[in-house]
């Protein structure tokens, strides 16, 4: 029942923009990645080391059991499982530099490939394999996710859109006050857990408005530029792919970056993954090392030139 009177809402005509062509939206990534494990019910996940705690989290949802496994130099792994009945493999699309290699992964595994693509929010399912992502690491949205499913199974949209979550973090920075917004921001990311639910309203008209192919056009040039001057130090020679619409520009530092004195200059590059370097395994020393060297630095919509040029100058300065 449409309520008469009283105050106004937001005014949120709906946008003309699309990207994605599925009906399956979810509230996050690891919702999605929880909804497709409670539909497959599998006896055993292979998951990469090289990943945040925030995945793990769908699977203590679902009491589905995983096992870790290495990756090599490219960011894939040496061995690839020959999968038993009901065992899956689960993939991430680093910064989406590794379509081809997925790929030739969806023609081994099928329907029984689950590609996380929380870091390659442009890249859409094959009607193979199982492909999802994440709104909010690329645009200002508090949630979302699109969900992809294999061509030959069809199953029900959540019932329920989300209505769990928070914005003030988007209006702090929208008013240029990053800094003041990042509790807002970690309480947010706490409300886009793995519980099942569909996107937000709020997620759907704003993402409704956004010219994605200038964003792919913004994030390219700033890559470019990135890559004449640290290619001697890019992470490793990227897939020739027309598509692929790089996350960031991943640095291999040969020491240990000194992020706090970036974000002093209001530089603020992430950390893939601290969660790697807490967990207890013996091993892993590539994903470990990435951990504590690798620089992905920022080149989306938000930037130009001149942003990667000050950023660039900071870097190479770095004590």
């Amino acid at each position: 029942m449409n309520p008469i009177g009283g105050y106004y809402g937001l005014e949120l005509p709906k946008g003309a923009f699309s990207w994605h062509n599925t009906p399956y939206t979810f509230k996050s990534g690891r919702s999605s990645l929880h909804y497709i494990l409670q539909l497959t019910k599998p006896s055993l996940v292979y998951i990469p080391f090289y990943t945040c705690n925030g995945l793990l989290d769908s699977f203590e949802a679902s009491n589905t059991n995983y096992l870790f496994y290495e990756i090599n130099h490219l960011l894939e792994p040496d061995e690839l499982p020959d999968l038993s009945p009901n065992e899956y493999f689960l993939y991430i699309n680093y910064f989406d530099v590794k379509r081809e290699f997925i790929g030739t992964l969806s023609e081994k595994y099928g329907d029984k490939l689950i590609v996380d693509c929380t870091q390659a929010f442009f890249m859409k399912g094959n009607g193979r394999s199982w492909f999802f992502n994440s709104c909010r690491k690329y645009f200002g949205v508090p949630d979302g996710s699109y969900l992809y499913m294999p061509n030959h199974i069809h199953s029900n949209l959540p019932a329920v859109k989300n209505e769990q979550y928070i914005v003030s973090h988007l209006v702090s920075r929208f008013n240029g006050h990053a800094r003041e917004g990042y509790l807002s921001f970690l309480e947010n990311e706490v409300l886009c857990g793995p519980e099942i639910a569909g996107m937000s309203k709020l997620s759907e008209y704003l993402l409704s408005h956004i010219n994605y192919e200038e964003v792919i056009d913004i994030r390219y040039a700033n890559y470019n530029y990135l890559d004449t001057v640290f290619t001697e130090q890019h992470l490793f020679p990227p897939e020739p792919c027309d598509e692929c619409v790089p996350m960031v520009y991943p640095v291999l530092l040969n020491k240990f970056p000194n992020r706090k004195s970036l974000a002093e200059q209001d530089v603020f590059i992430p950390t893939f993954w601290t969660d790697v370097k807490d967990r207890k395994h013996p091993g892993f020393e590539i994903e470990k090392l990435l951990t504590a060297h690798l620089l992905p630095l920022p080149i989306d919509h938000r930037y130009n030139l001149g942003d990667m040029e000050r950023m660039v100058r900071l870097i190479k300065h770095l004590p």
